[in-house]
């Protein structure tokens, strides 16, 4: 694994929260907790993200596998997969046990839905890859996303909003702006 690709991995490991945020804007922002875990025993640059609220924090909303790659141009892509059955592993984060159960059968591709991350002066932006035109069913309708993060520091912030495949309406996604996340945890890897 590169240097460049292990610098953006370590930075991202650990768990997030936007209390902050929350606690001043309660009608706009909901209490959010975002984690990221490198899982060594699958391919390099394989990370579990997981979300959840913070009024029911052992029940995941989100449950993803992220694959980074570096690649020729130095631009960093995030590859997204679903969970065949995330019931199965609700509680992955936080129990070795179920962490090393998960395999690469238990892994869908997202098409169309990875992004595309690059090193700025201020940190690391990251965005739908162009041309991406990920489906989310949300409320029984399908809409497309659009997505894009900031991470510098020990701060995280992301925007994420669906749109109608038709007339392009915004269908649900922050209407305040961003959310704003602080690291509270870091975790590193041993990465292969």
């Amino acid at each position: 694994m590169k240097s460049s690709l292990k610098r953006f991995l370590d930075l991202l490991c650990g768990e997030y929260s936007n209390q902050k945020q929350a606690i001043e804007n309660p009608p706009f922002f909901a209490h959010i907790f975002l984690k990221y875990k490198a899982i060594n025993h699958l391919q390099p640059g394989s990370i579990l993200l997981e979300q959840s609220y913070a009024v029911d924090p052992k029940k995941p909303y989100r449950l993803r596998m992220i694959r980074a790659e570096e690649t020729s141009s130095g631009t960093i892509k995030l590859w997204n997969h679903a969970f065949k059955d995330p019931k199965q592993f609700t509680e992955a984060m936080g129990e070795q046990t179920q962490t090393t159960n998960i395999t690469e059968e238990d892994l869908i591709l997202l098409d169309n839905c990875h992004y595309h991350v690059v090193e700025k002066d201020d940190g690391y932006h990251g965005g739908m890859e162009t041309g991406c035109r990920c489906i989310v069913c949300r409320d029984g309708k399908d809409s497309y996303l659009k997505s894009s993060f900031h991470l510098e520091g020990n701060k995280l912030s992301t925007l994420d909003r669906g749109y109608d495949l038709k007339t392009n309406e915004r269908l649900w996604g922050s209407i305040a702006g961003e959310f704003q996340f602080i690291r509270t945890s870091s975790w590193k890897a041993e990465w292969h």
